[in-house]
């Protein structure tokens, strides 16, 4: 029960990190005033209730620190503040956090690189339509 309260409230933009975190279906309902909201107290129930105790320890401890589960400024290069829960956590349990922000940046660079669309051929020659060439400028 004390999972629950402790869930509760934590917010609703923490409730949606957690649920994307682990996973959890944000299903809409209708609320009484006939608005579409998401439950998550009624999402989170059926999961927690099954979590062994272990399981509901490290559930407390992702909900103590999910909130620097977010960028902290307009800009996403930033890092995360030393003094932030989530890095004094790292800091203590010995894990690397600029390996792990390293590859995390490699690998979201790459996946940036494959998401690019590239010019289709329209012809044998292997030459692209008039319409995906740059335009020419115009010679004085």
């Amino acid at each position: 029960m004390e999972v629950h309260d402790y869930f509760r409230r934590l917010g609703h933009d923490n409730h949606r990190r957690l649920c994307k975190l682990y996973g959890w279906e944000e299903k809409k309902s209708k609320a009484s005033w006939g608005a579409q909201i998401v439950d998550y107290e009624k999402i989170a129930a059926a999961p927690v209730q099954a979590m062994a105790a272990a399981d509901l320890n490290r559930f407390l401890i992702v909900c103590a620190l999910v909130s620097d589960l977010y960028c902290p400024g307009y800009d996403p290069r930033q890092t995360l503040a030393k003094n932030s829960n989530l890095a004094l956590a790292a800091t203590r349990y010995k894990i690397e956090a600029a390996k792990i922000t390293t590859a995390i940046r490699v690998e979201l660079s790459s996946n940036k690189d494959r998401n690019r669309v590239k010019p289709t051929t329209n012809n044998k020659s292997g030459n692209t339509s008039a319409r995906e060439r740059k335009p020419h400028t115009q010679r004085k």
